[in-house]
This record gives C-alpha cells, sequence and structure tokens, in this order.
C-alpha cells in the first residue's frame, strides 16, 4: 500500500561523515501547518528563486545530543564548544561598552557539575535575550551599539549554550535514544553572497489548530522555534528565573526551517507523555494556562514522520545508529515518488562546520590561533 505524502513527494536528508553518506526520508502530512512549512521552506531557502539565494546551512549548530558517552569522539565535542563561547564572551566583555561583564567561564569540568550547570546556563541564556531583544523588537544593545562581529558573538551565546545543554542531555538521558537534528539558516553569508532576509511568516489560528499534546515519537518533523526566548515548556523544564515575560511566547513565525525528533526508544515512544506527574500541566495552569489549549503550544506540531516503510527490513535503531555517525549534514530538499531528488526543489551544502567557522573567524578577524579550534 502506497504511504501518502504531501505533493506524493518525500522530503529528505542527505547525513554525512566524510566520505561516508546516508540518505533519511520522510513523509510529511497535509496538515495546514505542514503546507505552510514546506511553502515557507522552497520560498526561503531552497526553492528555485528562492528569496535568500540559498542561504548556508548552519553547520555549527546541526546535529545536537548524538554522542551518548562523555568519552566518545565527536568532532564537535565539549571542549570545542566551551572554547567557542568563551571566545564570544570575550568579544562582548572587551568591546561592548557599559554592558555589565559576563562572568561565566566554561570548561568540561563545569559543564558536567549538576549543581551549576542549569543555573549557569540559564544566565547565559539571560544574557543573550537583554541582548538581542525579540525578533520583532531588537534590543537596543543589538542595534545602536554592536557591529556585526559582536551580534555574530551574541547568536554564539545562544547557540552554544544549547548544544551545549542537549549535549548533556544525550549523554545522561535514560531513553535509548536521544538527539536532534535542527537544519536552521540563521547565520551570517560567511561565503561572501549578497542575500535577501528570510521572510519570518505570521502563524494564522488554522495552523495553531494543528498543534497537539500526544507526544513527539522518534523521526518526527517538528516546526522550528524561529523567533527569539524560550517557550513555556523549556521555561518549565529548565526551571529558568531568569528569563522576562517578554521573552517567553509560543511558535508565532514560521521560516520553513525545520526540527527533526531522533530521540525514544523507537516508534512507540513518545516524548511529553508524562506532562502530568512531572508538573507542567499545573505550572501552566497556575499561571491561567490550559495545558489543552494549541495557542499555549505546550505540545508540537508533527508536520511528517519518517518514511520507515522504505526500510523494511532495517530497524529503527539501526537507523539512528547510521544518522548518529554523521557529524554533517550535505543535502536537503525532495524527492518524487520514485526517489529521484527535485532539483528545483532541493540544494547541497558541501562543506563541514569547520569550515564554515574557519570562514566566520576570518570574517570577523577572529585569530583562530587563540581559542576556539582545537589543533
Amino acid at each position: 500500500m502506497k504511504t501518502p505524502t504531501l505533493d506524493d513527494e518525500r522530503f529528505f536528508v542527505e547525513y554525512s561523515n566524510g566520505d561516508k553518506k546516508f540518505i533519511m526520508y520522510w513523509n510529511v502530512n497535509d496538515k495546514q501547518i505542514s503546507q505552510f512549512w514546506k511553502k515557507s521552506l522552497l520560498s526561503n531557502y531552497i526553492g528555485h528563486n528562492n528569496r535568500t539565494n540559498y542561504a548556508p546551512l548552519d553547520k555549527r549548530y546541526l546535529n545536537r545530543g548524538f554522542p551518548k558517552t562523555i568519552s566518545q569522539p565527536w568532532s564537535r565535542d565539549i571542549q570545542q564548544i566551551c572554547n567557542e563561547l568563551n571566545d564570544a564572551i570575550e568579544i562582548l566583555n572587551t568591546r561592548l561598552v557599559d554592558y555589565p561583564t559576563i562572568t561565566q567561564h566554561f570548561t568540561p569540568e563545569r559543564v558536567w557539575d549538576k549543581e551549576v550547570f542549569r543555573d549557569d546556563f540559564n544566565q547565559l541564556h539571560h544574557h543573550f535575550e537583554k541582548l538581542i531583544g525579540q525578533t520583532w523588537s531588537m534590543s537596543d544593545w543589538y542595534k545602536d551599539h554592536m557591529d556585526n562581529q559582536m551580534r555574530w558573538a551574541t547568536h554564539c551565546l545562544n547557540n552554544a549554550c544549547h548544544e551545549i545543554e542537549l549535549y548533556v542531555v544525550g549523554v545522561t538521558s535514560p531513553e535509548e535514544s536521544f538527539g536532534w537534528t535542527g537544519l536552521s539558516f540563521n547565520t551570517f553569508s560567511w561565503d561572501g553572497v549578497q542575500r535577501k532576509q528570510k521572510i519570518a511568516y505570521d502563524y494564522e489560528d488554522k495552523h495553531i489548530k494543528d498543534w497537539e499534546n500526544n507526544g513527539i515519537k522518534w523521526g518526527s518533523l517538528v516546526p522550528y522555534y524561529s523567533q527569539l526566548g524560550k517557550t513555556l515548556r523549556e521555561v518549565f523544564e529548565d526551571g529558568d528565573e531568569y528569563i522576562d515575560d517578554s521573552n517567553i511566547s509560543q511558535h508565532c513565525l514560521m521560516t520553513g526551517e525545520v526540527q527533526i525528533c531522533l530521540t525514544g526508544p523507537g516508534t512507540e515512544y513518545s516524548l511529553y507523555v508524562h506532562d502530568e506527574q512531572s508538573g507542567f500541566v499545573k505550572w501552566l495552569e497556575d499561571r491561567g494556562l490550559d495545558y489543552n489549549d494549541p495557542r499555549v503550544g505546550a505540545g508540537d506540531a508533527i508536520m511528517g514522520t519518517a518514511a520507515l516503510e522504505l526500510f523494511p527490513d532495517v530497524s529503527w535503531q539501526a537507523l539512528d545508529e547510521k544518522i548518529k555517525e554523521c557529524d554533517n549534514v550535505t543535502s536537503i530538499g525532495f524527492v518524487n515518488s520514485s526517489l529521484n531528488i527535485i532539483e528545483s526543489k532541493s540544494t547541497r551544502y558541501d562543506y563541514t562546520w569547520e569550515e564554515q567557522y574557519e570562514a566566520e573567524q576570518k570574517m570577523f578577524s577572529i585569530d583562530p590561533n587563540a581559542r576556539g579550534m582545537k589543533s
């Protein structure tokens, strides 16, 4: 029996690690949110005559939470991310006039210290929020007091913060598997190409109605959080007492970026199934919010599922392992019913995160020998 997928086209991601490549496919459903996502992805990033002229994929914030142990070799290990984070902090402390000093200094030892880990990153994220503001109301710091080097460093605070958080959760998670692939284009044009800005499209009621609390299974496609700050769920799970209310919002902007859930022991497992026990439902009620109201955004919107029918003799665990051997994504887009790539709806990204970072350092006149790149 043929598995239905939107427009009879599957979404694909080519994962890679050096010469090793593996292509995974997804069936996209026909929900309003899914149609909205696909249209936005094509118009902003990968379709013919797209607005951003094929903006580069952000390889420094891509495959997150993949390592299962502290000692597992991984190109973007904790030391590397700490180096990048400390470099960003130093740029802001040195160059941003009249802003309070960011006092944190990150080392692998401190990151793995459960006593300080969560508070450290909540404080760091609060600095990011104050420095950047919100997508629809950028801060005066960001608009009037920063050049592009300082803006780049500000974004590094956020990305490195979340990357380390997910790294730690991946290693310490009791689940059989943990991880996310975030396909984001929220990076500076380090390749020298002149581009128009992406358009962040407002959600309509018909899109919000597709939010549900039934959980996210392994291999689900869900919308990227294409704004700044945190969702209510993130605030609760992080125990964040520093964040301003103005930086708490549910999904309301669509750019075409997407998150791929690679968490859970198989297709029978769902995230968010223990919200009653965890206290999240009560936490929302205490704030006058209804857990089941899609406008609250307590759950997520499932836009697609892994096309497991294409791999009838392969377990989800084997697929998960193949994906998590890779630290790179080199192509994304859509294929037809014969799995042939649709050239007008796909593109390639034949570079590594190391090459991206080296280009960014050169662009912003950062000495790569000072810190940031491993020898």
